[in-house]
């Protein structure tokens, strides 16, 4: 965001009015001419924010984006296109097709897409136009408690999978698929707020952005959360082309694999607690912690490959687990390292900040 500063001096306009010009470079820019009007709106700091009336970002109108269906045959475009014009803020979409009826594939692709993406539904349709549309107020989710939901829905997802182990009962195996899910509708909804805050400074400080440069942070953060849930939704499908029976079958490799779980939920909750304090000593000890960690999965790797060799459908399965395991380490990483970078922004017990004067060099 590159900032742009002059001073201007308030003058007098006949006998009470004070006025001060605009400056010529954002008048241009705005496209502003003698007669437009502008909204002048008090911030919570004291400052003024002047926003031309017609800009349509400021005022919440979208503007209705038309899809033409007839120029797209590539399968799963329609899904991308609706999640893509969410994601960069447009609230009306519309699909249509000229004289003949929108084929069904573009309908379920078109409800696929939006049994992923909160706040959407379908508002008219007709035999060859849907029109969608975004009925969220972007100001009202903050930032924190979608990052928080996110957590909250992995911790579940872990859970889950390790009441399945240790019960047997497919049905909550079922809650992982749903959970999965509603993470993909909160990573969404997530990323939208972010790109929609580089637009909006207004609105970056509605939903919690202290600074421009946190937007990109914040979206790995979240990307890296999304990609935790992918990973535990892939250990659950790959669990249950087991039968639960062969599972106890193998009762050390079992015992394992739930200690591999527990381990990686704490380290998934101690990157929370870190990111949350922004503490900068917590998130080092996590970024050690993660390195034994990693060892260790290693270790039951070289375990699993040695005490199932006779079993490739279970050990093929273990693996895959290690695998997913192994993935979900790096992404608690890069949470971690970015929250090391935020808590370095500000002075704190760690890394006080001291202005020194530097005596001048005399010869």
């Amino acid at each position: 965001m590159t900032t742009h500063m002059e001073i201007r001096k308030v003058q007098k306009l006949g006998y009470s009015t004070i006025v001060v010009s605009l400056p010529r470079i954002w008048v241009k820019e705005k496209g502003l001419k003698k007669g437009d009007n502008v909204i002048i709106r008090i911030e919570d700091d004291g400052s003024l924010r002047i926003v031309p009336y017609n800009d349509v970002a400021e005022r919440g109108l979208g503007e209705s984006y038309v899809v033409d269906v007839s120029k797209i045959n590539s399968k799963g475009l329609i899904s991308r296109i609706l999640i893509g014009s969410y994601l960069v803020g447009h609230d009306n979409i519309s699909f249509q097709i000229e004289g003949k009826r929108l084929p069904y594939w573009v309908i379920d692709e078109i409800q696929s897409a939006i049994n992923r993406l909160a706040g959407v539904q379908i508002v008219d349709q007709s035999l060859n136009r849907v029109t969608v549309q975004c009925l969220i107020d972007s100001s009202k989710f903050k930032l924190n408690g979608l990052i928080r939901r996110i957590y909250t829905l992995i911790f579940s997802m872990v859970e889950a999978i390790k009441v399945y182990l240790g019960e047997g009962d497919k049905s909550i195996m079922d809650q992982v698929d749903k959970m999965e899910d509603e993470a993909d509708r909160v990573y969404w909804l997530t990323v939208r707020q972010l790109l929609l805050s580089q637009k909006s400074w207004r609105l970056a400080k509605d939903v919690g952005i202290e600074h421009p440069y946190h937007i990109v942070g914040n979206r790995a953060i979240v990307k890296s959360l999304e990609e935790i849930a992918d990973r535990l939704y892939d250990i659950s499908l790959n669990i249950r082309k087991v039968s639960y029976e062969k599972l106890v079958s193998n009762r050390d490799a079992l015992d394992k694999l739930i200690y591999l779980l527990d381990y990686a939920d704490r380290l998934i909750g101690d990157s929370m607690q870190a990111l949350i304090e922004l503490n900068l000593v917590r998130a080092n000890d996590l970024l050690n912690n993660l390195e034994e960690f990693k060892e260790e999965v290693q270790e039951i790797d070289i375990m699993f490959l040695n005490s199932l060799a006779n079993d490739f459908e279970l050990l093929s399965t273990y693996r895959l687990i290690v695998s997913h395991i192994l993935r979900i380490a790096d992404s608690v990483d890069s949470i971690a390292e970015i929250t090391i970078n935020r808590a370095l922004e500000t002075p704190e017990e760690t890394v006080k900040w001291i202005k020194e004067v530097k005596e001048p060099i005399t010869k």
